[in-house]
């Protein structure tokens, strides 16, 4: 292997599994691998359109000329590389734990902002190691839009750093002033569970998708009122890349985006500023702006050797037994009930579950081909 990508937990959403879709989907050319202890199937299946998935087998030795540890560096000491590269994705200080950049192994470092390198850098010095982080923004290729809503949030309600309650907060402040100037607007938040009681004919809470860009470049605004622990925030970056503003607090890593005054309306950290906001959502006559995000160095860092890789080394043919028909058992994915004998083609995800689904209810449902 050239280059591998190593994250424990590929989650349904998150910034780092969208740091590891744009290094896919833009690199796809180069041989990259993405390991992983768990994963989300949604994010599992976008990533192997264009690189090779691979969950983690503990005490399996890797060879490879580049790894790129992702908050975490389980898997180090079973990779054999040319290079340890750990990237800052967040500000740990924010975070409330330590970077694990004292592995002896490491000895190169990203920061995927210059807010992030600094913080790194410093916590570094605290940890009695000297390092020099370098600068690395994320990479970013946008989709073409197709209008959708008008305000949206693609966040996690539930995590005390991404701002839940000044989301209520404004919520009653964009209420108030619809009520008392007959206006209406229409906020989308996708997120995961949350236990934020949200009482608004406006507001609707959306389950968690992947695929909410046509959303975001349709939208009036993008809100996203995070604590200050966002170091590039893909969200606001895609956003503003549709030509759409965005609502934020505000944000160090703002500060070097290439940002002009009708991209954003900035709320306060205490949320005083809360009705001025909601009227200049509903009254600011914006301008229509093009927006650059920060280019990336991935071509220069990752190794530059192209891939042979094919998605459809990754699926397994599975052959059907008589079970199905007997115990009237419906395949999930077709919604039919497989012939005995019949034959098709499944994830490593999905052979998984009809194995686990077997052992569960003790019976044999196919033989692999």
């Amino acid at each position: 292997m050239e280059n591998i990508f190593y994250f424990r937990i590929i989650s349904a959403i998150g910034g780092t599994e969208q740091f590891l879709y744009e290094i896919a989907k833009k690199y796809s050319d180069l041989d990259i691998t993405v390991f992983y202890d768990s994963a989300d199937p949604l994010q599992l299946r976008r990533l192997k359109k264009y690189v090779r998935c691979r969950k983690r087998t503990p005490g399996e030795k890797i060879k490879c000329r580049y790894a790129f540890f992702n908050f975490n560096i389980d898997m180090i000491n079973d990779v054999e590389a040319e290079r340890y590269y750990f990237i800052a994705h967040a500000n740990y200080e924010a975070l409330g734990y330590k970077p694990p950049i004292e592995h002896p192994k490491l000895t190169h470092f990203i920061g995927v902002s210059d807010f992030s390198r600094r913080k790194l850098d410093e916590y570094g010095e605290l940890l009695g190691r000297k390092i020099k982080t370098e600068l690395c923004y994320n990479p970013l290729t946008m989709e073409k839009p197709e209008k959708v809503i008008r305000l949206i949030s693609a966040t996690r309600l539930d995590d005390k750093v991404k701002g839940g309650q000044r989301t209520l907060i404004l919520i009653n402040a964009l209420d108030e002033y619809a009520r008392k100037n007959d206006r209406q607007y229409l906020w989308l938040i996708f997120t995961n569970q949350t236990q934020l009681r949200i009482n608004s004919p406006n507001v609707c809470l959306m389950e968690r998708r992947i695929d909410i860009r046509p959303f975001i470049a349709d939208s009036d605004y993008l809100v996203q009122l995070s604590n200050d622990m966002e170091t590039y925030c893909y969200s606001i970056n895609e956003a503003l890349s549709y030509g759409v503003p965005v609502v934020t607090t505000p944000l160090s890593v703002m500060k070097e985006l290439p940002i002009t005054e009708e991209m954003c309306i900035e709320c306060d950290w205490d949320m005083t500023n809360a009705r001025n906001v909601a009227k200049e959502i509903f009254e600011r006559r914006t301008k229509k702006f093009t927006y650059t995000p920060p280019a990336d160095r991935w071509k220069e860092i990752l190794s530059n050797v192209p891939s042979d890789y094919s998605e459809d080394e990754t699926n397994i043919r599975v052959r059907a037994t008589d079970a199905w028909k007997r115990n009237g058992i419906q395949d999930k994915e077709t919604s039919d009930i497989p012939e005995s004998g019949s034959e098709w083609t499944v994830s490593e995800e999905r052979y998984d579950e009809l194995r686990l689904y077997e052992a569960r209810n003790e019976v044999h449902l196919i033989d692999k081909v």
